[in-house]
């Protein structure tokens, strides 16, 4: 009887090889040839699933993505608005093992997007959704009346993507000088800035 292949699950497997390698060496040294040892995969077997080291990349950052996407859409609807959007933003700060190692493997797909169209299309793909998501939020905000006046949606959206992201990037270079709580206070104050 033939062997029943999982052929997502094994897409998965190699992109969680890419993570460890970039996390662990950095992106550059994520060559098919070394996710392949990573995996325990023959560079034949895993040049089945994806031909280039391109599409082997661009699958490990979509598949970032999607998992952080996920974890999104299990936050309490029945939150305010200003606790959702607290809660949207604890899920994208690298709060725990988790979180840290997805915002360091898509922090590292940052420079190499900017290189690589498919990468950079993925990128903007996955920055569009999260600035849907959380302009979705602010605009539930405003129609409800909380936010402070001049607040805009979508510029209040894309002020606190960048604000996660600069809080990830320092936690990241010094978790020691910029702490988790730091991080919690600084996503609060914001939110303070924003609501009123």
């Amino acid at each position: 009887m033939p062997k029943v292949v999982d052929h997502e699950e094994r897409r998965r497997e190699l992109a969680e090889a890419v993570w460890r390698i970039v996390q662990r060496d950095g992106i550059d040294h994520a060559s098919v040839r070394a996710v392949a040892a990573e995996s325990g995969w023959s560079s034949g077997s895993l040049r089945h699933y994806f031909p280039t080291q391109d599409s082997l990349l661009g699958f490990a950052m979509e598949l970032a993505y999607r998992r952080f996407l996920a974890r999104l859409e299990r936050i309490d609807g029945s939150l305010g608005n200003r606790e959702r959007l607290r809660a949207f933003a604890h899920e994208m700060l690298a709060l725990d093992e988790e979180r840290r190692v997805e915002a360091a493997v898509l922090m590292s797909f940052l420079p190499r997007a900017l290189v690589e169209p498919s990468l950079h299309e993925l990128e903007r793909y996955g920055t569009r959704q999260v600035y849907g998501e959380l302009a979705r939020i602010l605009k539930a905000a405003e129609e409800a009346g909380e936010l402070r006046d001049g607040v805009v949606p979508m510029k209040a959206a894309r002020r606190t993507l960048v604000l996660i992201d600069g809080l990830n990037i320092h936690h990241q270079l010094g978790p020691e000088e910029l702490t988790v709580d730091d991080m919690i206070e600084a996503v609060d104050e914001h939110l303070d800035r924003l609501f009123a």
